[in-house]
């Protein structure tokens, strides 16, 4: 029966010997259809428990209750839209709803006003409801949340409360384990996949995820040990192991010009290592590969690695090494911290002249490779371009990119080489956020002062 096909008509039966009654109303409409009926009576209106449909065919009246409802549309509308019962339909219709597991939805979960209702609906909430069901039936450990949800009104509470902007971005949230829409906001800046491994990377004390996985894949235990490993890998070179880089670290790090025996290279060694041990299994790390046995081995390194001949030469006859004099070493300028050195000068310009003058200090005390690293916003700052080009041509100048501090390149550049630098700043902010620079950097910065502009002056310059 097509809706609103039927015009309706009050009537009262007095008397009729011809009556039949309808299985259903179904069949009342199916009937209704096939035979075009199109007039249809409502008898005993005034009493909803006696009332009925009724049309009149071929000398028969034939009927069937209304079972409360005001007309057959309403009940097929009912039908196509859930509704079992007149009095839910009508209900539902009479608070703004339309659809009967959108109603029943309502009253099950106290929603008081449509407005609230067609939220849940326009982010997703009400057709999302079975989706976050399926996933926690599959995945019923997968997330940690504190407040039961049992239907689509609690899940857009918990959204509201914790951050979410719709069901799409809670869901999303959600498949990676995550509860809370800021903490996966700052986990996925980091680039962390899943909140397990967040979890994992904050115990361990690793803050992005891309550490955590190298990490994961050497085999290295926590932050603390990651350092360590960093630290060398910043000596690389060739096929250098761990033992003989820490070597590396330990002469760039003795007194200048001073002779060391092999025996006390080796002591010093041992006891350099024992910082690398675990503490309460007093075992190297998996990642840490070892390459020195014994002194013979330590002597072997020592007479044939190109890198160990930066810091000095090795005596195989007498059994001792003897590290380079400083102006042997490479070192670097750290040119904004050089160029703003303003002792005895009145006026506060940036002078790209003290660069100048510092170079040509470190070359009459014997230095040669001397590397120049520069702010990109430096140039624009100076008050003698002319002084800054000089700088180029008599040293080796690299600078920064746009927008990006020099003191990240200056303390790589170090890391690397176990160069000296020329700077009185104390990195003091790269202490705090860097475990190498608060343990090392000192040991290779010289610091300086330069006197009206003609003359350098560096205490720990011998």
């Amino acid at each position: 029966m097509k809706k609103e096909q039927c015009n309706y008509y009050a009537m009262k039966v007095q008397q009729m010997a011809a009556q039949m009654e309808f299985e259903s109303l179904n069949d009342m409409c199916k009937f209704i259809d096939i035979n075009q009926t199109d007039t249809v009576f409502i008898v005993n209106n005034e009493d909803p428990l006696t009332a009925a449909f009724a049309i009149y065919y071929n000398a028969c009246l034939l009927l069937h209750k209304t079972e409360g409802y005001k007309t057959l549309d309403a009940f097929i509308s009912a039908q196509e839209k859930g509704f079992k019962s007149a009095a839910f339909y009508y209900e539902a219709l009479a608070e703004g709803y339309s659809k009967h597991d959108e109603y029943v939805l309502v009253k099950e979960a106290g929603i008081n006003d449509l407005a609230t209702f067609e939220t849940m609906k326009k982010k997703g909430f009400i057709a999302g409801y079975t989706i976050y069901k399926e996933l926690i039936d599959k995945n019923p450990d997968l997330l940690k949340i504190a407040v039961p949800i049992n239907n689509p009104f609690d899940l857009y509470t918990y959204s509201q409360k914790n951050n979410f902007k719709d069901f799409a971005g809670l869901i999303e949230a959600f498949n990676k384990g995550f509860v809370d829409a800021n903490l996966y906001a700052a986990a996925n800046e980091l680039g962390f996949p899943t909140y397990l491994e967040f979890v994992d990377a904050g115990k361990r004390g690793f803050r992005i995820y891309a550490d955590l996985k190298l990490a994961n894949d050497l085999k290295i235990r926590d932050a603390f040990d990651y350092n360590k490993y960093k630290e060398l890998e910043y000596v690389k070179k060739d096929n250098s192991t761990h033992d003989q880089r820490v070597l590396l670290v330990i002469l760039s790090k003795i007194e200048q010009g001073k002779k060391i025996s092999l025996n006390k290279l080796n002591t010093i060694l041992q006891t350099t290592l024992e910082e690398y041990k675990y503490s309460e299994t007093k075992e190297m790390p998996e990642w840490f590969i070892i390459g020195i046995n014994n002194v013979n081995d330590i002597a072997d390194f020592l007479a044939k690695s190109e890198q160990v001949k930066k810091f000095g030469d090795y005596n195989a006859d007498g059994e001792f090494f003897e590290i380079n004099q400083m102006q042997d070493r490479s070192i670097v300028l750290d040119a904004s911290n050089v160029a703003h050195n303003n002792a005895g000068r009145i006026d506060k310009k940036v002078h790209a002249q003290n660069i100048v003058l510092m170079i040509e200090f470190l070359k009459t005390k014997g230095f040669s490779d001397i590397i120049v690293i520069a702010d990109a916003s430096l140039r624009h700052k100076i008050d003698d371009p002319a002084s800054m080009e000089k700088v180029k041509q008599i040293s080796k100048y690299m600078e920064s990119p746009k927008e990006t501090s020099a003191d990240m390149f200056l303390i790589q550049y170090i890391k690397t080489n176990h160069c000296l630098i020329v700077s009185n700043d104390t990195f003091r902010e790269w202490k705090i956020q860097d475990p190498w620079a608060a343990e090392n950097i000192d040991f290779y910065r010289l610091s300086f002062i330069i006197k009206d502009s003609k003359e350098v002056l560096m205490p720990d310059l011998k």
